[in-house]
């Protein structure tokens, strides 16, 4: 049996992303989401004005893009969120819209 995956963009435009995030500092299309599975997800800058960072376990790091879990730690602009507070959003968005 095969799983198929999750696909999220997010960004600040409301109407154009699966989570959107009302700062100024995050761009209109930030960031795209792709979740495996819960330990694998891959997340890729849209090319943002303010870039993405993720926590490395020492410091905060850049990223075009990377491979992290749902419990690791990121920036957009200047909003830090948990990986898994987006598929989260996405699910609370998506059952809104039935």
């Amino acid at each position: 049996m095969q799983v198929s995956s999750l696909a999220i963009s997010v960004g600040r435009c409301r109407a154009s992303n699966d989570v959107p995030v009302n700062s100024p500092s995050v761009s209109r299309r930030h960031l795209n989401l792709v979740v495996h599975n819960l330990e694998q997800i891959d997340i890729e800058d849209c090319g943002s004005s303010y870039g993405s960072w993720f926590w490395n376990g020492n410091r905060w790091q850049a990223f075009e893009r990377v491979r992290l879990g749902s419990n690791d730690h990121i920036v957009i602009g200047e909003a830090k969120l948990r990986v898994m507070e987006i598929i989260i959003a996405f699910q609370v968005r998506a059952r809104s819209r039935s």
